[in-house]
């Protein structure tokens, strides 16, 4: 066994025993066991020591639009924070739920963008899932390369002087969007759309755009089309605001009647849909886009999972999300609420009754 350097130690408590004082600490460290990397802990005062206590790593799924910003950031400062070696994999939320009913990932939390993924697993005959929280809010945008040789019709489309949808239905431009049956970004683009086409009272928008919902000339995997983009394989993409802010792309802002960011527009979002081909014909709805995120029944670190989730919850885990252009919004839990983990639903009431305070002049 080897056993690296402290990652990180804190200060945990202080313990005043017959007036003396002894404060107690905790140091993760990674302990390299028979190949396998694996993070402990030891706990301290100041005259003892305890034997090294291994962590399990956590293993999140969560959606691929959350890559960069999961795998540079959110994961790293979990680990540093909490001491649990953080295992995350990305792809498409419809992907990662059906990949779950199918018995081929177990993972110890699920994060999705909106909450239809989650459902999927909380009405199965056999649930996966009892609950969700809702802890984010996205926002549709067209986000475009700097190298495109369309690129100054695209400066002109996001500053608002020629239509963005004038230069996306440009035939040689190459526009890229993710599979609707395998992400809910997909279909969000195709909602959009057809926002696009009552918006602007214009029925020929969508067609322009897309071509059919499932144009194969369009259609990249979600974990990768950013990249793709970033290539110059593509001249602009659907994306999410914070997928674009954390990339540094530029992006096209689209009305609010259309973003499907702004709950005030939320019956005229339902006006919109789009029906899934999976052999049940479920019809998604225009709604707000929320991210969300469960522990599913199967898990196996619940701790850990827990641990994760609070996170993500925690002022720190709330700043490293908005940096990166996600908008925070007040947590909602969703579905049975007595199946939540009490620190998940501490975290959650107790940002309920935490007041605002007044802003200063």
């Amino acid at each position: 066994m080897r056993i690296k350097k402290p990652v990180s130690s804190k200060i945990t408590g202080v313990v005043i025993i017959f007036g003396l004082v002894l404060l107690t600490s905790v140091a993760y460290y990674t302990i390299i066991l028979d190949g396998r990397s694996v993070t402990a802990t030891t706990t301290t005062t100041n005259n003892s020591q305890t034997t090294l206590q291994p962590r399990d790593p956590v293993s999140v799924m969560y959606a691929a639009s959350l890559l960069k910003t999961f795998e540079e950031s959110l994961g790293p400062e979990f680990e540093a924070d909490t001491g649990y070696p953080y295992q995350g994999e990305a792809r498409g939320s419809v992907q990662i739920a059906n990949m779950m009913l199918d018995g081929l990932r177990r993972p110890d939390v699920f994060v999705s963008a909106g909450t239809i993924p989650v459902m999927k697993l909380m009405n199965d005959t056999d649930p996966l899932a009892d609950w969700l929280v809702k802890f984010g809010a996205a926002e549709m945008v067209i986000a475009y390369s700097p190298n495109s040789r369309f690129f100054n019709d695209l400066e002109k489309a996001r500053t608002g002087k020629i239509p963005w949808y004038q230069v996306l239905s440009n035939p040689d431009l190459k526009f890229g969007r993710t599979d609707p049956e395998l992400d809910p970004k997909g279909y969000y683009m195709i909602i959009a759309a057809e926002l696009a086409n009552k918006y602007y009272n214009d029925s020929g928008i969508k067609q322009r755009l897309l071509g059919e919902d499932r144009n194969p000339t369009q259609i990249f995997p979600e974990e990768t089309l950013k990249t793709i983009l970033e290539q110059g394989q593509l001249d602009a993409v659907a994306a999410y605001k914070h997928e674009a802010v954390a990339r540094g792309l530029p992006y096209i802002t689209l009305p609010p009647e259309i973003n499907l960011a702004d709950p005030k527009f939320s019956n005229f979002y339902r006006t919109a849909s789009y029906t899934l081909d999976n052999g049940e014909g479920q019809t998604v709805f225009g709604e707000p886009i929320y991210f969300s995120f469960t522990i599913p029944n199967t898990v196996k670190n619940l701790e850990g999972a827990t641990s994760f989730a609070t996170f993500i919850l925690s002022p720190a885990g709330a700043d490293i999300l908005e940096d990166q252009g996600l908008n925070i919004i007040q947590p909602v839990i969703e579905g049975n609420i007595s199946s939540v983990p009490s620190g998940i639903k501490n975290e959650v009431q107790g940002m309920e009754s935490t007041p605002t305070l007044p802003a200063i002049d």
